[in-house]
């Protein structure tokens, strides 16, 4: 596989309960694909984008409360937990041992489009980057499919790496894992199980699945 610069690890659900927070199976998925590619060297440093979602960076019960879903329920919501990008971080630190200071946490960004326009801002204000680095947007197959258009259109020249792809070269007995995981419609898509099957066995990108 190639070597990045950077990856774009995109968000996704994270949830709360007293008892901590939780990551969703395909929010999972992702961040141990982004920590196999910080590990082996397909990534040297990973910024995870993901702000907000109700339950997790926003008091939920403080927001609904109002039926007008009002400004000052808003403004008066504890936004006292974290972050989707901040809890995937802790994950990739506390469960994989990944290195703190190769994961920047981007943790306003709501949307994939606002993934994407984040992203962009943020590379062409920092120092650190010239624009010549090699940037790739790491999420599932059907998320990928809305992400990296946007991307591209937001100014960043980024390749697709699919966490399938990564979990799958690392080890096979993903495959069967990712297989029963598409076996339920995915953004309202039916993929084609056998053809992602083949793909990861082969280790071939699964790229040619995208419309």
């Amino acid at each position: 596989m190639i070597s990045y610069d950077l990856v774009i690890q995109l968000g996704s659900q994270v949830k709360y309960s007293p008892a901590g927070y939780e990551l969703a199976p395909h929010t999972a998925m992702r961040a141990a694909a982004a920590a196999i590619a910080l590990k082996n060297g397909i990534a040297q440093n990973l910024m995870v984008s993901g702000g907000s979602n109700f339950g997790v960076r926003y008091d939920d019960q403080q927001l609904l409360k109002p039926a007008d879903f009002s400004f000052s329920a808003f403004a008066d919501a504890a936004f006292m937990r974290k972050s989707e990008a901040e809890v995937i971080k802790d994950f990739l630190v506390n469960e994989y041992g990944v290195e703190s200071s190769r994961i920047f946490a981007e943790t306003i960004s709501a949307t994939t489009e606002e993934n994407a326009a984040f992203a962009a801002i943020l590379l062409k204000r920092r120092p650190a980057f010239t624009g010549s680095e090699k940037i790739a947007v790491l999420t599932l197959l059907y998320h990928m499919e809305k992400a990296l258009p946007l991307f591209i259109q937001a100014g960043l020249h980024a390749d697709a790496l699919f966490a399938e792809n990564v979990l799958a070269d690392h080890d096979p007995k993903w495959i069967n894992k990712i297989c029963e995981y598409y076996d339920t419609p995915r953004a309202g898509k039916q993929y084609p199980v056998s053809k992602i099957r083949l793909l990861l066995t082969e280790h071939k990108s699964l790229l040619g699945l995208m419309q």
